[in-house]
This record gives structure tokens, sequence and C-alpha cells, in this order.
């Protein structure tokens, strides 16, 4: 019942918002400030992004570039891991039988 009513507050309060924002829109005046606005914030973007470059800070970018680069090396190397456990395996097994080649040949 409280959800509901909440639901519908909720609903009615984005309309209002969307109404009245759209009526603000309409006039000149607010779409150029609007139009300053964002142009403002793609110049303070710009220049963080610079500063962020020139302190060697990386870019969202670039970590998940290194991230998969990571899990792909991860990968490889279990893989390499795997290569050499089943190659040792292979060596234990075929060194196994010589020894007791040997073993039985000494008794004779």
């Amino acid at each position: 019942m409280a959800q509901e009513v909440l639901g519908s507050v909720l609903k009615k309060g984005e309309e209002i918002f969307q109404n009245v924002s759209g009526k603000l829109l309409e006039r000149p005046a607010v779409q150029k400030a609007v139009e300053a606005a964002m142009v403002g914030k793609s110049k303070v973007d710009e220049g963080v992004a610079v500063a962020l470059k020139k302190m060697n800070v990386q870019t969202r970018s670039e970590f998940r570039h290194l991230k998969h680069r990571v899990e792909a090396l991860e990968s490889q190397l279990a893989e390499l891991r795997e290569t050499v456990d089943a190659m040792k395996a292979a060596q234990g097994a075929a060194a196994r039988p010589k020894a007791r080649a040997r073993g039985s040949a000494k008794k004779a």
C-alpha cells in the first residue's frame, strides 16, 4: 500500500519535472545557458584529462585494456603450467620402467 502511494507520488513528480523542464528549455535564454554549460563542461573534462595525463594517471579505458591483458596472460600461464605438468608426468612415467628394468637386471 505504502509502496503504491510512493510510486504514484514519484511518477507524478517525474511528470511535473519533465513538464517544467520542457517549458524552460523552450525559452531561448535557458537554451543558451544550457549550451554554454555543456561547452564549459566539455572544456573542464578536457582540462582534467590533460592534467591526469601529465600526472601519468591512467584513464578508465587504459585500465580496462590492462585488465584484459592481465587476464589473457593469466590464461596463457595456466595453459603453460598444465603443459609443464603433463610433460613432468610423462617424463616420470617414462623413467619408472627404466628404473624397474635396471633393478631387476641387478638381481639376476
